[in-house]
């Protein structure tokens, strides 16, 4: 294979999966508690993160909230760690670093998570909370063949195919109403439930339609070809709902259960375009020395109709126990499909809260499983009067440096009365 289809054939990969990241955007759930405590949230959401947690426990959120302000970042993979990357980087590979490289790559492929966002203003009274913001979410994944060809080469008479590459984005503003109620009241605790609906505004979506090529080398020749075809569309608008159920029980101890996204649906409507870029290689070899003859290369982008989209559902299952001192909590999350924001994969969340002083709360938190794997989080809460300040950050991969496969940060401040 030769260095010009290789780099062509890397470009039209890498094209694919960073079209996969959110344009723009602050997330309506840009809450850096929940991050520090690894989004151990459903059972312990009070307030006006209740709403966006788990809108039951609503109704046991006495007193006013108010967000002012909250961002987000979160990015990482499922394959290579920091330690991998220094071991390589910048290095004349062995083959046994090659193959190191091939084997951190599970067999569905290289895949790269991201998501961004800002919460905006927030209001909560009692059992009521309106709530504001833009989520950003973006996911791609490219097939592990691709990074097979790029470290080995192709042998004789082998065909190299990349169908399993595909990428999906999103940055869409919400505004919510939400609202808690208590529907019993006995010698086992209370029980509420409770929904949030919500106005959808579409900034920007993408989603590749279709995307692979193959390399087949024979006796004489190489021919090879790499496609992708992706629509990308700005402005729409759409609704969501959300739905939640809580019990708080005796000695401190709370359950909640909560849907994500029961309904949604996104018209996009506005700039909606289709682009289609197509290399195709034939006739290749050593004494082939017109290359701009062999290879021939398309990028079409033209107007389509609008379309309609959703958002993945989610199912959580969370408890937590609160003695007043300390918060310990933990979620169950199951996602129903692998797409931008969400994951078919279960994941485990424990988080922990430690108030000692009152006005300091050291927060931690593990997450196990999802598409990121294994992560460890950490923050602080800092409280002066009505004011809130929540700092945190999270390695994605594992608990030590080296294992890091990606980070988090947040940052979310809010009057509490």
């Amino acid at each position: 294979m030769t260095t010009r289809i290789r780099r062509r054939t890397c470009l039209a990969a890498l094209a694919v999966l960073l079209a996969t990241a959110p344009a723009t955007g602050p997330a309506a759930a840009a809450d850096a508690r929940s991050m520090a405590m690894a989004g151990a949230q459903t059972a312990a959401a009070k307030g006006v993160e209740a709403a966006r947690w788990n809108p039951a426990n609503l109704a046991f959120s006495p007193g006013t909230s108010i967000s002012l302000v909250g961002m987000s970042a979160d990015l990482h993979n499922n394959s290579f760690s920091l330690a991998r990357y220094n071991e390589v980087s910048g290095a004349t590979l062995s083959s046994s670093q090659k193959q190191d490289l091939l084997n951190d790559i599970p067999d569905g492929g290289f895949a790269l998570d991201a998501q961004i966002g800002a919460g905006g203003l927030g209001l909560q009274m009692g059992s009521f909370a309106i709530t504001t913001g833009v989520m950003g979410a973006g996911r791609g994944n490219l097939d592990r063949d691709f990074f097979d060809l790029v470290l080995f080469g192709n042998e004789l008479g082998e065909t190299v195919d990349f169908s399993d590459t595909w990428g999906e984005g999103h940055a869409i503003g919400r505004a919510s109403l939400s609202y808690g109620m208590q529907v019993m009241d006995g010698p086992m605790g209370r029980i509420a439930v409770g929904a949030s609906a919500s106005y959808l505004y579409g900034v920007y979506e993408m989603h590749v339609e279709d995307a692979g090529g193959s390399v087949t080398t024979a006796m004489t020749e190489i021919s090879g070809e790499a496609y992708a075809s992706a629509v990308t569309a700005e402005g729409g608008s759409g609704y969501g709902l959300d739905l939640g159920a809580s019990w708080q029980a005796l000695g401190g101890w709370s359950f909640g259960l909560a849907m994500d996204n029961v309904v949604t649906n996104l018209d996009w409507n506005g700039t909606v375009e289709r682009t289609e870029f197509n290399v195709t290689a034939s006739d290749l070899n050593a004494l082939n020395d017109d290359l701009d003859e062999s290879v021939a290369d398309s990028d079409t982008t033209y107007a389509i109709e609008g379309y309609s989209t959703d958002l993945p559902r989610r199912l959580r299952l969370g408890a937590a126990r609160d003695t007043g001192s300390l918060l310990l909590a933990a979620d169950y999350v199951q996602g129903f499909e692998d797409r931008a924001g969400s994951s078919a994969t279960p994941q485990i969340n424990l988080g922990a809260e430690w108030r000692p002083l009152g006005w300091l709360a050291p927060r931690a938190g593990v997450s196990l499983g999802g598409s990121a794997g294994t992560g460890a989080a950490a923050g602080l809460g800092f409280q002066a009067g009505f004011w809130q300040l929540d700092l945190a950050v999270m390695n994605r991969g594992g608990f030590s440096s080296g294992a890091t496969r990606g980070l988090g940060f947040g940052m979310s401040t809010r009057f509490v009365f």
